[in-house]
């Protein structure tokens, strides 16, 4: 990743207003720290003007976020930082966290806010007092070291934790399982019924060609075709006894799409012999 020279000449202005080496012409005002809950209510709340600090500490939570708000100035105008941080220094151990401020536009306000993510990455694991600073820098007008007070960070107790640490053991309560009711079918002589009255077409057809004396002598002058479309539209019988004895609707329509090409094949194949032989 490519970094500008002036970035460079920013930082390094920084460190050297740490140091005590260099004053700059950089003002803040307008500061505003914030502390809300959940809801969104503030509960603590105040605007700093330089140099005073924190009238009191307030207390951070992940499910507290602070917020810090502040607009840059370089002689009474707006001003765009070429560095802009919140440094957190513990009180203890010394160790520094420093979190970026936001530009909010070309006015010269910048913001820097806790989110949960940072604060259980930064704060969570080393809880306590921490020194609250402004670190801004700019490559044309120096830097600002403002320190703005203390503020401490504490971490809660989820109330999971709480109930893995104390169980409750106990009888638990019964579990009344009630299983589906049986569906109701229709009586056993309406089946019966349907079923005849879908068999009955097919045994007066047969009982009709019987009757009218049907002569299949002239299938064996074209045995193949005839033998092989007869066969082919008793499998539409079976499929169609298979769908009334159980297969499913659309496995049968996969399979009548099957049949279909051949049985029209051989039906064409069948009919035009018979009528090259005059049968």
């Amino acid at each position: 990743m490519k970094v500008s020279a002036g970035y460079w000449k920013a930082a390094a202005a920084v460190v050297m207003l740490s140091l005590g080496l260099v004053s700059g012409a950089i003002v803040a005002k307008d500061i505003n720290i914030k502390v809300v809950d959940r809801t969104g209510d503030p509960l603590f709340s105040q605007q700093l003007e330089y140099p005073t600090t924190f009238d009191k500490v307030p207390k951070v939570k992940s499910t507290t976020p602070l917020s810090i708000s502040f607009k840059a100035e370089a002689a009474d105008k707006p001003l765009q930082l070429d560095q802009a941080l919140v440094s957190f220094q513990h009180t203890t151990t010394g160790n520094e966290v420093a979190l970026p401020a936001k530009a909010m536009g070309k006015s010269g306000v910048f913001k820097m806010e806790i989110t949960r993510k940072q604060f259980r990455t930064h704060f969570e694991s080393a809880p306590g007092q921490y020194n609250v600073a402004l670190v801004l820098g700019s490559y044309a007008e120096g830097g600002l070291l403002y320190k703005l007070g203390d503020v401490h960070m504490a971490v809660g107790t989820s109330k999971t934790q709480s109930s893995v640490a104390s169980p409750v053991y106990g009888p638990k309560e019964e579990i009344r399982h009630r299983f589906a009711e049986p569906q109701r079918m229709p009586n056993v002589v309406v089946s019966l019924v349907f079923s005849c009255a879908v068999v009955v077409p097919l045994v007066v057809l047969l009982g009709a060609w019987a009757k009218l004396g049907v002569n299949v002598d002239n299938l064996q002058r074209e045995a193949a075709g005839s033998i092989a479309f007869l066969g082919l539209v008793a499998a539409y019988v079976g499929l169609a006894v298979a769908y009334w004895v159980g297969v499913k609707l659309f496995p049968t329509l996969a399979y009548a799409l099957v049949l279909a090409l051949p049985t029209f094949v051989t039906g064409r194949y069948a009919l035009s012999k018979r009528i090259q032989k005059g049968i």
